[in-house]
């Protein structure tokens, strides 16, 4: 009897991935962010609040199906073929293959796609005529208040996430929390890769900045920065300032944004 429900939980689950492999993904839901004032975390000599223009922004992150049909469609973007220039080895290494997630795999099927590189985040954007939203756009888009978590403040419940161990199985999306602009899982779930991901926004070279980098980890790092007590914002810029393009790493996705004309 055991052996029976063995084999058919295994067919089941063979049958449901490849349903899934072969599944269309409808464009994914973009919400508006309204326009808003971003204080640079860091403050510097050149820093100032800057208006962020009202944007699009994907309600969620991109799931492992979703990026499936991306490679399918850019060959180059492949496990096996792409350049290390752009993606290290461990790119979409929790994959079975080059065009598989894996029938032992189709619980991920709409979990957010992780050890995906800034280059990969931003050949998919530019494949849906979209693109990665910059760390002024995310940061005021995570900012939003949240609509149902049970928590005194978004930072205590982003310290509580971060204290966490990585989940061996990442949950589906849209299964943390919605926040005011209607976005999910803006924090709760992964971390998510920006345009300008270690520059701080105080330069336009998105490869990062020693000074801010080093502000960011030393001793004396809160001398100037917006908020002494913003311990997320600390840990979350610092993690920024560690990465590297074509790093890919397993709790690192992303989501697109977009211009409204």
């Amino acid at each position: 009897m055991k052996y029976f429900l063995t084999i058919l939980l295994l067919t089941v689950f063979s049958g449901l991935a490849q349903a899934q492999e072969k599944a269309v993904i409808a464009d994914k839901k973009m919400v508006t962010v309204a326009a808003g004032i971003y204080k640079p975390f860091f403050e510097t000599n050149d820093s100032r609040p800057l208006m962020v223009a009202a944007f699009k922004m994907d309600e969620c992150a991109v799931t492992n199906a979703e990026f499936l049909e991306f490679v399918k469609a850019n060959p180059a973007w492949r496990r096996s073929k792409v350049n290390r220039l752009f993606a290290d080895s461990n790119y979409l290494k929790h994959w079975e293959s080059d065009l598989s997630i894996g029938k032992i795999n189709a619980n991920i099927y709409h979990s957010p796609v992780v050890n995906v590189s800034w280059f990969a985040a931003q050949a998919y954007c530019k494949w849906k005529n979209k693109r990665l939203p910059t760390i002024a756009e995310w940061e005021l888009a995570g900012n939003g208040k949240p609509r149902n978590i049970k928590y005194t403040s978004l930072t205590e419940y982003i310290l509580g996430w971060y204290k966490k161990p990585n989940p061996p199985v990442l949950p589906n999306v849209k299964t943390t929390y919605q926040n005011q602009y209607g976005l999910y899982d803006m924090h709760g779930l992964v971390w998510e890769w920006t345009f300008n991901f270690n520059s701080f926004t105080s330069k336009a070279d998105s490869r990062g900045s020693t000074e801010d980098e080093a502000k960011a980890f030393c001793a004396a790092g809160s001398v100037k920065v917006k908020d002494k007590n913003d311990y997320a914002g600390f840990l979350r810029f610092s993690y920024r300032g560690s990465l590297k393009g074509n790093y890919c790493i397993p709790n690192l996705g992303f989501r697109c944004a977009k211009d409204i004309p």
